[in-house]
């Protein structure tokens, strides 16, 4: 056992968690040490929040404990949701914690937790204390949910998947900031993960995110052995005409009047100009509110665009009439990031699979229909039986791959892929996102694939595109972006996939108020001040490697480098 020293925060030995009939976990036992960050992987079920409940002391009715806990020390279990009192306001929350556990005056708790706040990087902290949880952004939140864990000193902090629904760059700054804290202050820390995307399925050791990493599987501990990634398989460069050509894209939705009396719009995308010819991969990479789903959805006219064109073979798809559209959705299918969302709840797989062909490619008889519904069940890995169930009755990998199956059934050109795999833990996710690309290669499919996971989206698409608030800021091969990006913004993507603290600083600008200039620039560490003049345009730095940066170009311009690999 690793870390077993007799000043632990947190000693286990041989714990188990037993039902009446099961072992939902196998005599554990590990130890954390003060200042020391222990990540706990594993895929979803296997029991990382029953752990963290039995640690905290709060093991849920009807599960029997045995085994040795040992705390020394004051501990605090942060939970998935990091909830906070909805009717208070965060002032009266460190008020109440800190006269409690320390016995603190308000004038002193209210000090400690500004000072709390401005630890987790909350801007103006003393007057964010007068507000409520309501009022805070999602990231902002959750910088004052662990504020105010760590604010009450504990020596040991139990951390059951954090900010897991932030974007990866956000997510891993705040991770960064906790594990810096904890060791600062000689506080144990206990961090989990949950499904992907999620930083701690990944590499914490190696980045510095946490000193060791112990993997939950069937209710027992495993030390990981990380295998080599496999190299992606090398594929040749499509020739030919582009059979999607994207000019000048926009895409705003109407905000009503201001009190002038002038039309208010909020723009998402904003004249994004794109190219894909037959079996060509392109990736759309970027955070929460970058435009890539709204992208990915205006190409299929899912959401009118206000300006610009989508060509398909030479059609113009954003003034095709009804039935010009119906016959390009044949070549044109999407997979969503909730496969079941996708399905009606009240039919059953097999008549919905039976519709889209009836819809968009009708089966010459019933024999016909049924042997084309079994065949692409078992192209996806799916028994024939998947045709009697409701969705609901679908666990999430084989809903993932029944969206997949519908998708292909009127044999496509295009699969326009965004987040399908979100709701997949990590094996699964893998195990779906091969078989998405042995179809697309056997199949000889365009795709257009939008994720925040930047390695992922470079390790599927040949080219990548990365997008910022509805714009394109750097656009390159992805063997390149992988090594050589140039944007800021690209390198931190890429540097949150590697667990590597992004070097940005802040939160991402509303899209109703962007900055003027580069809209990056309050965030960006190179910024100068004529970056605050005007937007930079997307200019060659290489062959076939545009770049939208003031300070690339004039680095470029200059004759020098910039450097390649992600801070």
């Amino acid at each position: 056992m690793s870390g077993s020293g007799e000043r632990a925060p947190l000693r286990v030995e041989g714990l188990s968690l037993l039902t009446s009939r099961d072992i939902l976990l196998d005599r554990l036992s590990f130890a954390v040490e003060p200042g020391e960050v222990l990540a706990l992987s594993g895929v979803a079920g296997t029991g990382k929040t029953l752990l963290l409940r039995a640690l905290a002391g709060l093991a849920p009715k009807g599960i029997t404990v045995l085994g040795d806990i040992q705390i020394r020390g004051r501990r605090i279990l942060v939970t998935q949701d990091g909830a906070l009192d909805p009717l208070r306001t965060l002032g009266a929350q460190f008020t109440e914690l800190l006269a409690h556990q320390s016995g603190m005056d308000e004038r002193a708790a209210l000090r400690r937790a500004a000072e709390a706040l401005e630890r987790f990087q909350v801007p103006a902290a003393t007057r964010r204390l007068a507000l409520h949880p309501h009022e805070l952004g999602e990231a902002m939140r959750w910088r004052a949910a662990l504020a105010l864990a760590m604010a009450a000193q504990p020596a040991l902090l139990l951390a059951d998947a954090p900010a897991a629904a932030l974007d990866p760059t956000q997510r891993v700054r705040l991770l960064s900031d906790l594990a810096a804290w904890t060791r600062e202050a000689g506080t144990a820390l206990l961090l989990t993960g949950r499904p992907h995307p999620d930083p701690i399925k990944a590499d914490p050791v190696h980045s510095g995110l946490a000193d060791r990493r112990l993997i939950l599987a069937q209710g027992r501990l495993e030390t990981p052995e990380e295998p080599a990634p496999a190299p992606p398989p090398v594929e040749s460069v499509p020739s030919g005409p582009p059979i999607l050509s994207v000019r000048d894209l926009r895409v705003a939705f109407p905000l009503g009047r201001g009190w002038r009396g002038e039309e208010r719009w909020l723009t998402v995308v904003d004249g994004l100009s794109i190219a894909l010819a037959e079996g060509e991969t392109l990736a759309l990479l970027g955070e929460t509110g970058s435009g890539k789903s709204v992208l990915a959805r205006a190409i299929l006219r899912l959401v009118p665009p206000v300006g610009g064109q989508v060509s398909w073979l030479g059609t113009d798809l954003a003034a095709a009439p009804s039935e010009a559209m119906r016959r390009a959705r044949r070549d044109l299918q999407i997979l969503f990031p909730d496969p079941l969302a996708a399905f009606d709840p009240l039919m059953t797989i097999g008549a919905q699979f039976a519709e889209t062909l009836e819809s968009l490619r009708p089966a010459r008889s019933s024999a016909d229909r049924t042997a084309r519904l079994a065949e692409a069940l078992e192209e996806v890995g799916l028994p024939a039986a998947v045709l009697d169930l409701y969705p609901g009755a679908l666990l999430p990998a084989e809903a993932a791959r029944a969206g997949l199956a519908r998708a292909l059934l009127p044999e496509p050109r295009l699969l326009v892929c965004d987040e399908p795999a979100a709701a997949l833990d990590g094996a699964e996710r893998a195990d779906f996102l091969d078989l998405l690309q042995a179809i697309r290669r056997r199949r000889r499919l365009a795709l257009l694939y939008a994720t925040q996971d930047a390695a992922e989206g470079l390790r599927i698409a040949r080219r990548a595109l990365v997008l910022l608030l509805g714009r394109i800021v750097e656009s390159a091969d992805s063997a390149v972006l992988a090594t050589g990006a140039r944007h800021p913004y690209s390198r931190a993507l890429i540097a949150a996939a590697g667990l590597v603290r992004p070097a940005l600083h802040g939160d991402p600008p509303s899209p109703l108020r962007p900055p003027t200039g580069c809209v990056l620039r309050l965030r960006c560490p190179l910024a100068h001040d004529g970056c605050a003049q005007l937007p930079p345009t997307l200019d060659p730095v290489a062959p076939g490697h545009r770049v939208a940066c003031h300070v690339a170009q004039d680095e470029v311009q200059d004759g020098t480098q910039v450097g390649g690999k992600a801070p």
